[in-house]
């Protein structure tokens, strides 16, 4: 009895060291699956766009996407990515967003996405944040796909 509980134990660790790896394998598919734009050297982790597509119904209100829309309560994000923040013309900014002198990187529009008031306090933007990796990963794959030319 004991020899088999001792057998059962290594093939339990076993199978858990192979379950890890294939978690790593998976982990490094999904940073395979980034995409740079050499254009414009914008590296997205690539999101399911339709999925935020759906997740921009929430924004739609407050903000236009395609280029020469008007701004709205929020100002247009046409050519956002890589872009200075507070730069887009017609649209009256915060001062505290005008001094921040932060450029819109995939990084610095996910951590907007999730919390605008920490990362520049003082903005007017009237949104919580979006504290969902995967939902700000979706969000920012549609918007990189509908303001990018």
């Amino acid at each position: 009895m004991v020899a088999s509980t001792k057998k059962l134990v290594i093939v339990i660790f076993i199978t858990c060291i192979g379950c890890d790896q294939r978690i790593d394998e998976a982990s490094n598919q999904e940073i395979e699956k980034n995409i740079l734009n050499p254009e414009s050297e914008i590296s997205l982790n690539i999101g399911d766009a339709e999925r935020g597509r759906k997740l921009y119904f929430q924004c739609r209100a407050c903000h236009s996407l395609k280029q020469n829309e008007s701004h709205k309560i929020g100002p247009n994000l046409f050519g956002v990515f890589n872009s200075k923040a507070a730069k887009s013309d017609g649209f009256i900014y915060s001062t505290a967003l005008i001094n921040s002198n932060l450029i819109w990187d995939v990084n610095n529009l996910d951590r907007w996405l999730e919390k605008p008031y920490e990362l520049i306090p003082g903005n007017k933007m009237i949104f919580s944040g979006m504290k969902n990796k995967n939902d700000r990963s979706d969000l920012l794959a549609y918007l990189y796909k509908e303001t990018t030319e």
